[in-house]
């Protein structure tokens, strides 16, 4: 993960233009503080299921967790699980069925 910016106040679209994307530093962690906010560019380097998160257990239920599930280039989800039935949704997928698996992987 590579930090781009982190700023104390609002995110808006304008301040992408003061983004570091020539020589940002390569971190694991990054820490954000209050009324602050951090940009950063993540490379996804092979395919599977790829949680982004907060190292503070308690938070994690405000939605400081991300999954990002990059697949294959055949777009087959034969070899991924499904999302945890336990697992904690918001926004708009709050609700929402679970997709069905794709037809190849049955």
């Amino acid at each position: 993960m590579c930090v781009c910016r982190v700023e104390p106040g609002k995110w808006t679209p304008a301040k992408r233009k003061n983004y570091n994307l020539l020589d940002a530093v390569y971190r694991h962690t990054i820490q954000v503080y209050p009324k602050c906010w951090g940009a950063i560019l993540l490379t996804f380097d092979n395919c599977g299921m790829w949680n982004i998160r907060s190292e503070i257990l308690e938070k994690r239920y405000l939605g400081q967790q991300l999954y990002v599930n990059v697949g294959p280039p055949e777009l087959s989800q034969r070899d991924e699980y499904s999302f945890p039935a336990n697992g904690l949704r918001c926004g708009i997928i709050q609700g929402l069925p679970d997709p069905q698996p794709p037809r190849d992987s049955l």
